[in-house]
């Protein structure tokens, strides 16, 4: 990029705003946040064992094309426990010290990078914001390993030299010394190493007495349950998202095309600051419904035809994801309603399941057996007892969600704090009839199949909300999001509608 000109007063005044808007998204300082991050150090070094060292890396930049990179993001368990989305820190953590048990490695502020990218935080704002005292230099990082993993206290007075890094060194001497990186996902003999992997070998390599230890479970066991910090960044993304859903149902009809409406929807993302979404946008028109991921949105929807929307903004680094399936002419016909409405069955009849002690599993088998005997009902399927619906219901039933869309967490017993999607769905495609003969159904059997078939084909439905888990039951966080026949056919083309009268009335003044 050259620039050709000079610029103006006014066009100076415009970049200083945009680069003042940048500072406060890098650096805003939150109390709440910071009381948050501390406890979540904590809650990290306590598993532990209050022992060992945890190192986290920031993400790598990512080419996109030629000299263009992708937008970066944080690493989700470093944001975790820093609130600072600025590339090239590194966090340390040293439960064993007495004064350096959180330490932040901060890039030495540079005016020639900061004219091309903007403000980069201070020792004093990466303080403010993370509640870590201790931010020294990015180029300390290896001295400071170096020096430790040698048994020579770094950055220690005379008072100190005997005590600070003292259990640590011991443990070194004895070879029971824990350093915790991040090691997931495993590259295997032939995948691309990561920076965690490659620092890992390196110590291994050049140092005895070290053990490098996986930190993911660590991050899976505490990101799982959400502070009440964290429900309010969920309920953000959440209410964002809810309006973008409301936005483009209202300007919804028949000949719009899916990126226009897609346009919509990320034009209120962008509206309410959300950071970004938090997965590419999904929506799916006519037989692109039935495509679970589909993204080109590329189709012009058609009268008659169903949009299936699945969207989710992201705010603070927390996703919402939610989805609903709306008829493109405001009026769901015999067969998609039929449809829409087992499936609305097959959520409630799962959510209700939603509570401390049962399990993602089990909200699955419910949702499984409402879809079974609605499947079978409406013709579909002709056996309720083997796995005939996996080719109409062919994912799980929901995920966690927090820092990520599927967020961390296995198949653990729901616990108040969790946050959950309940997303059944119906899909009627193309290839259904060849799905069920490659799951053993014979030939007449198919036979009573194919007259429904025809009747619900390319009929996509799926309807995501997401849940608390409270002490009592859940909380429906996205309840605002109409989900009744009713409720959706009051609001899709709205918009329209409005523009409509207005005109008529323009007339007629």
């Amino acid at each position: 990029m050259r620039i050709e000109k000079s610029v103006s007063f006014l066009e100076v005044l415009q970049i200083a705003l945009l680069v003042a808007l940048a500072c406060a998204t890098l650096f805003a300082y939150d109390p709440e946040l910071k009381s948050d991050l501390a406890q979540r150090r904590q809650a990290v070094m306590e598993k532990m064992g209050n022992r060992g060292m945890l190192i986290l890396f920031s993400k790598k930049l990512r080419p996109y094309s030629g000299d263009v990179v992708y937008e970066f993001r944080q690493e989700n368990n470093l944001f975790y426990l820093t609130g600072i989305r600025q590339r090239d820190i590194t966090l340390v953590l040293i439960p064993q010290n007495l004064t350096y048990r959180e330490i932040l490695f901060l890039p030495d502020q540079n005016p020639r990078r900061e004219l091309w990218t903007g403000k980069m935080l201070s020792p004093e704002e990466a303080a403010k914001t993370s509640g870590i005292e201790n931010v020294w230099s990015a180029s300390e990082f290896e001295r400071f390993i170096d020096s430790v993993l040698y048994g020579r206290p770094y950055r220690t007075n005379r008072y100190l030299q005997s005590r600070e890094y003292r259990d640590f060194v011991k443990d070194l001497q004895r070879g029971e010394a824990e350093v915790f990186l991040l090691m997931e996902p495993r590259p295997g003999l032939t995948g691309e190493m990561s920076r965690e992997f490659e620092f890992a070998n390196r110590l291994r390599e050049r140092f005895t007495g070290i053990q490098t230890k996986d930190a993911s479970k660590i991050f899976d066991q505490l990101r799982v349950i959400k502070s009440p910090y964290e429900i309010k960044q969920l309920q953000e993304a959440i209410d964002i998202t809810i309006e973008a859903h409301l936005r483009a149902m209202k300007h919804l009809h028949p000949g719009a095309w899916e990126y226009e409406i897609e346009a919509v929807i990320e034009y209120v993302f962008k509206r309410h600051n959300s950071f970004d979404w938090a997965f590419p946008s999904i929506v799916a028109s006519g037989p692109n419904a039935t495509v679970l991921h589909y993204q080109k949105s590329q189709r012009q929807t058609k009268d008659g035809e169903l949009l299936l929307i699945d969207i989710g903004a992201e705010y603070n680094y927390y996703a919402a994801d939610i989805t609903r399936t709306v008829p493109v002419n405001g009026k769901f016909t015999t067969e998609q309603a039929g449809i829409y409405q087992l499936v609305l069955d097959a959520q409630n009849a799962a959510m209700a399941l939603v509570k401390p002690g049962s399990s993602l599993s089990a909200i699955h088998q419910k949702a499984v057996e409402v879809l079974k005997e609605g499947l079978f009902r409406l013709g579909l399927i002709t056996d309720k007892s083997g796995d005939q619906y996996r080719v109409f219901f062919p994912h799980g039933v929901g995920h966690f969600l927090g820092l990520d869309v599927h967020d961390v967490g296995r198949r653990e017993h729901l616990q108040p704090g969790m946050v959950l999607t309940v997303e059944p769905g119906i899909y009627v495609r193309d290839d259904s009839l060849e799905r069920l003969a490659g799951r053993g159904v014979v030939q007449e059997e198919l036979e009573k199949i194919r007259a429904a078939l025809n009747k619900y084909m390319h009929i996509g439905v799926r309807i995501e909300d997401d849940v608390l888990v409270t002490e009592e039951g859940y909380e429906l966080l996205s309840k605002d999001a109409p989900r009744e026949i009713a409720e959706i056919e009051a609001l899709v083309g709205r918009d329209q509608e409005i523009g409509v009268r207005s005109q008529e009335s323009g007339a007629r003044r």
